[in-house]
């Protein structure tokens, strides 16, 4: 199963120079917990979490209109994966960084989605006792979330 199968499409991002109050808004009205940030050419540079806006608002005593995306991102990797990637590159890819999203890109690199450990969650699927294999394993779905959520 392929990425694009189960990848959110219809996402919000951010610029490098997005304040977190223009982030926080849109993650409101988009009901997400993150925004891939995004250079003018639509390629991810960063991410930016609701708890980056939660944790920059409380440890540097500033207004989050006066924060950007780009600082709190602060040069940290943005992991990705392709649309046409295999579903379970995209898990071993979570699993190795400990990341529950992914920036989805296509061919030229620009963010077409973002594929998150909820939407494998909800696609992973038991085979019916080794008869059906499935083509998104509930085990592999269970054991990348357990990774990912387990306190580093």
């Amino acid at each position: 199963m392929n990425v694009s199968t189960i990848m959110s499409k219809d996402i919000s991002m951010c610029g490098p120079e997005s304040t977190l109050e223009d982030a926080a808004l849109r993650m409101w009205e988009s009901d997400c917990g993150s925004l891939p940030i995004c250079n003018d050419a639509g390629m991810p540079v960063g991410i930016v979490t609701d708890r980056d806006i939660t944790m920059a608002s409380m440890l540097q005593h500033r207004a989050l209109w006066e924060i950007t995306a780009q600082e709190v991102s602060n040069g940290r990797a943005v992991f990705t994966c392709s649309q046409d990637d295999d579903v379970t590159t995209a898990l071993k890819t979570m699993l190795a960084q400990k990341v529950r999203r992914l920036p989805v890109i296509n061919n030229e690199g620009r963010t077409v989605g973002m594929l998150s450990i909820d939407d494998i969650v909800v696609f992973a699927q038991r085979g019916s006792r080794g008869m059906h294999t499935p083509e998104l394993s509930f085990d592999d779905a269970m054991s990348t979330l357990k990774a990912v959520c387990k306190h580093h």
